[in-house]
């Protein structure tokens, strides 16, 4: 029987394909791979692009398709089988990576390629992965000897086992805690739209409201719910996820994984010669250095503290003016924050909901993109999809050339990874015959379902959400470069690949925005004038809050992979402690194991690298200055942004890209007016 992984396909053929397919096309791939690279390095060759990178860009291609593949499942439809499989394959792929930036006559021929005549009729983008090409050799330990390179793919490949081990258990900690609610007077104040999600059908029919650590319904229970206790019972639950603490105490507890990630990764970056592992990882990263980025964070941390605090402070007087209540606990936070909200600009989150239905939401961003890139998408059809909520899109050009599609997966369900992400199906390069393989990317989210009396409903901060994963899918799909690993995300530092998801979150604000994306579900009426001005008044509520809480994971992160010594005793939660004595205002839990679902940096690619949101916010407010300056929807600033950010993926200088679109080096003056803080 054909394996489908190993016909090429356009778009994955997620019908077709079987557990059972996987491992032998991993196999079969790599061995190709293999035979490809041998051929280069054991024959004769011309050193030009067409003899070397190309051949093994389209093998390596070939890995990335079916590898991105089955890591989306597993992200989306997990379960124990896949997850074998998937840690199985992780491993074959990295021992195939390790093998191949170990490839000592490789490398040769890599580095005699850049010292030839042919080298000067590269165009930048070439030059440019060449470059990436040998820095990913010494990174891979080309210059260690053969006991220190055995060493390192033993390190790699434990930590690439520990990441999966990680995601799991989280995975699990997530869907191992419930609650059965009998009575629905226990969920007072919660939205009907949750309340309609969470109702089951026990066997003699009688109903209940069944609640989980899904997010959509742990964020409404722990911001609506009158009902203390249960407020408490959750925040527990969810403070204490994977540890050895809480209702599932040492169940999956993530403790004992982390320190061994720590360590491993401390000693991945001794082997290399680097001092930290931060310091490793910044070798490919827009700022220069982790002193850079901790004085950058200790900036910001001047103007957040005093206002945090004083944020804190308004919210105890006002907790105990209004209700008598003399101490805020930490399950008390969102619900009484959701309080003075609603007390200071007359608003609630939750009535908003009913003017940003799901698909108006949809068809407002794509008229944004149109207006301001000159691009439009159109929905296709009968596309093999792996569930049925699942919607596929085209984007095509003033020309109606098609540029990619995209894949959206917004709903939360079982056995789905929580929170929400964008990433690659399939890049884009211009394959040996000329013709361009075309971009795909999977947009994920985990919103509220629609139920039989409503569609689905956004909150304003899912809207902002939304907006923020489409500006990554713009930002791998509108690219131009031809070489698949540096062509739209890929190739793309962490501190600047958050700057186009965050810059399209601005328009979410504009008043001439809003009534693009909104409009009453049952009516079709705008969004009120007085309700508009009181969510854009509330825009910068508990900002100072907000910007301490990122500040708090950023400099933790630092702190775990720049100044973590396993030689000095240290551990994950009392560095945890010592950065929140000296950033954190919030009131936590003793019992708070935030490391162990810090999913970002010890599952998801983010080590190092958490204090990139604050640093590409600083870049999107910049560029965005330029909008509000010459107009939210100018075509011309829209064309710019696309010519000299979007397109170019990761295939120049990241600063000259930005300083091209804006005529500058970025400042942080936007970024602190946007907050009210300046």
């Amino acid at each position: 029987m054909t394996n489908p992984l190993l016909t090429p396909f356009l778009l994955p053929p997620f019908s077709k394909i079987q557990f059972n397919h996987i491992i032998p096309a991993i196999y079969e791939i790599l061995k190709d791979c293999k035979l490809v690279i041998d051929k280069i390095t054991n024959e004769k060759i011309s050193y030009n692009w067409n003899c070397i990178v190309q051949p093994i860009d389209e093998t390596n291609d070939r890995i990335s398709k079916v590898f991105s593949f089955i890591t989306h499942l597993n992200l989306v439809k997990n379960n124990l089988e896949l997850r074998e499989i998937y840690k199985y394959a992780c491993l074959l792929i990295s021992d195939y990576n390790t093998w191949l930036g170990q490839n000592q006559k490789l490398y040769k021929i890599y580095l005699n390629f850049k010292q030839s005549n042919n080298y000067s009729l590269l165009n930048n983008a070439q030059k440019k992965n060449l470059e990436n090409i040998l820095n990913d050799f010494r990174l891979s330990g080309i210059n260690l000897k053969e006991n220190e390179q055995k060493r390192y793919s033993e390190i790699v490949n434990r930590l690439s086992e520990l990441k999966i081990i990680y995601g799991n258990n989280l995975l699990d900690a997530n869907m191992g805690w419930n609650k059965s609610i009998l009575d629905k007077k226990t969920l007072s104040g919660i939205p009907e739209n949750i309340l309609i999600s969470i109702k089951k059908k026990s066997e003699d029919k009688k109903s209940f409201w069944l609640v989980t650590l899904s997010f959509p319904i742990y964020s409404s229970v722990i911001t609506y719910c009158n009902n203390e206790n249960l407020r408490k019972e959750i925040y527990l639950a969810y403070s204490t996820r994977a540890s050895d603490k809480g209702p599932n105490a040492n169940k999956w507890d993530n403790g004992h994984i982390i320190e061994e990630q720590l360590r491993l990764r401390y000693e991945l970056s001794q082997l290399l010669g680097f001092k930290s592992y931060a310091e490793q990882l910044f070798v490919n990263r827009m700022a220069k250095s982790p002193q850079q980025v901790i004085d950058f964070l200790n900036y910001l941390l001047k103007y957040a503290y005093d206002k945090g605090k004083k944020e804190i402070s308004q919210l105890k007087y006002f907790i105990k003016k209004k209700y008598n209540i003399n101490k805020l606990n930490s399950w008390d936070f969102a619900y009484y924050s959701q309080k003075q909200k609603g007390y200071l600009y007359k608003i609630k989150d939750e009535k908003l909901r009913s003017y940003f239905p799901k698909q108006r939401v949809i068809s407002g961003l794509f008229e944004l993109i149109n207006r301001i890139f000159g691009v439009y998408v159109i929905e296709r059809n009968n596309v093999d999809l792996y569930h049925p909520d699942i919607s596929f899109f085209d984007i095509f050009n003033e020309k109606d050339k098609l540029l990619g599609s995209f894949y959206i997966d917004l709903y939360a369900r079982e056995n789905k990874r929580t929170g929400a992400w964008m990433d690659s199906c399939i890049n884009r390069m211009r394959k040996k015959n000329g013709n361009i393989q075309k971009p795909v990317a999977y947009i994920i989210c985990n919103f509220n379902p629609p139920n039989k009396n409503k569609p689905a409903l956004l909150s304003h901060n899912e809207v902002i959400i939304l907006f923020h994963e489409f500006g990554h899918c713009l930002h791998h799909i509108l690219t131009s470069v031809e070489i698949s690993s540096i062509s739209g995300i890929n190739g793309v530092p962490l501190d600047f690949i958050e700057l186009p998801s965050q810059f399209l979150e601005n328009w979410c604000w504009e008043p001439d925005m809003i009534p693009l994306i909104s409009s009453h579900y049952e009516s079709g009426e705008p969004l009120p004038n007085n309700i508009l001005n009181n969510m854009l008044q509330a825009k910068n509520y508990q900002i100072g809050l907000f910007i301490l809480r990122q500040l708090e994971f950023s400099l933790f992160d630092l702190s775990l992979h720049y100044k973590f010594n396993p030689q000095k005793n240290q551990n994950a939660l009392d560095i945890l402690q010592e950065v929140r004595n000296n950033v954190s205002i919030f009131p936590y839990l003793k019992e708070d194991r935030f490391a162990n679902s810090f999913s970002h940096i010890f599952n998801g690619g983010y080590a190092a690298g958490y204090y990139s949101y604050l640093w590409s916010a600083v870049l999107a407010a910049d560029a965005y200055s330029l909008f509000k300056e010459r107009g939210i929807f100018s075509r011309q600033t829209g064309k710019s942004f696309l010519k000299n950010i979007l397109m170019l993926g990761g295939s120049e200088d990241f600063m000259n890209m930005f300083k091209r679109f804006l005529g500058r080096e970025p400042k942080i003056d936007a970024l602190l007016k946007q907050y009210s803080i300046i």
